[in-house]
């Protein structure tokens, strides 16, 4: 005989609250005819195996779904996350791009300025050299002139003693000297001969 408290809230009492209210007094029928079985019979090992396995059949959905709703309210919370870094790391890059192209963009304004200086003061070097070179030009056709003018000047006095000595003869040039000659043998004579002795 079995006793009387083997299957107080038992799996089939679970069981039996699964059913429908019509197939309740039929199952239970059927579990009172099961306490009358020996607790070792194999009979009743089987359906009480049967037994559990309905309610784990029965409980597995209900816990799949609060586990799936579980991990499903996880995944989105890891999702909202996820989103949230994302947006910041974008935000983060679209700063940072921001800040390398405004830096980009001042170091291209300063090197075109550079660009546009250096251009401008080897546009001023080139007009000073010009003004320098054009000065020293000047100053060298100045000098040339004034030395073509000495040169015409020199030529034309060359030219002039060229022309005197030219017209001067020998005999004109000789008697000169021949009467200084003369002149000096006299004195010589009269200062010889008149000196005191």
């Amino acid at each position: 005989m079995t006793e009387p408290n083997r299957f107080p809230d038992s799996v089939f009492d679970r069981i039996g609250s699964y059913l429908p209210a019509e197939q309740r007094a039929s199952y239970f029928r059927y579990v009172a005819n099961l306490r009358t079985l020996n607790p070792k019979d194999e009979l009743l090992v089987l359906a009480e195996g049967m037994a559990l396995f309905t309610c784990i059949a029965r409980q597995v959905p209900d816990a799949l779904v609060t586990e799936r709703e579980k991990l499903f309210a996880e995944f989105t919370r890891l999702c909202a996350k996820h989103e949230t870094a994302t947006t910041n790391a974008t935000a983060d890059v679209r700063t940072l791009f921001s800040a390398h192209q405004k830096l980009l963009e001042q170091n291209i304004a300063a090197w075109q300025n550079k660009e546009q200086q250096t251009a401008q003061s080897l546009d001023r070097t080139a007009k000073r050299f010009e003004e320098t070179a054009n000065q020293c030009a000047a100053r060298l056709q100045a000098a040339c002139s004034e030395f073509q003018t000495a040169t015409k000047e020199h030529h034309a006095a060359a030219t002039k003693a060229q022309n005197w000595v030219a017209r001067v003869s020998l005999e004109n040039r000789l008697w000169p000297c021949i009467a200084c000659g003369v002149i000096g043998a006299l004195l010589t004579v009269l200062v010889v001969y008149f000196r005191p002795h």
